[in-house]
């Protein structure tokens, strides 16, 4: 069975992004989460352990996104459907500030 990719390719590496895959975006596009997390680690500005734990939580609301976007297919309540719509399009701009946070506290532009 392939893997389901997305439409965009890793500003950092030039690879596919798929969607079993955490990313996150920026100004400058699309990035695998692991390629961001090894950037950001590399030319942090603030204290390694600082900035591995806003990489962590940044994981954590990744993660969610994704496991909410596995569970929808299979949810029939309409009501319940929204609420986890809603839950994650709010982790979702968790994941962006926590990105922008990394991002200001790094060398990484966008």
């Amino acid at each position: 069975m392939s893997r389901p990719a997305t439409k965009w390719t890793c500003a950092f590496c030039g690879n596919t992004i798929y969607w079993d895959e955490l990313f996150t975006f920026m100004k400058s596009g699309v990035v695998h989460y692991t390629c961001f997390r090894d950037k950001a680690m590399k030319t942090s500005k603030i204290p390694p352990n600082e900035m591995q734990t806003v990489l962590d939580l940044l994981e954590k609301e990744l993660s969610r996104i994704t496991e909410y976007k596995k569970v929808m297919s299979s949810i029939t309540n309409e009501e319940i459907k929204k609420s986890l719509d809603q839950i994650e399009k709010d982790a979702e701009k968790q994941s962006g500030v926590l990105t922008r946070i990394a991002a200001v506290n790094s060398q990484i532009e966008g």
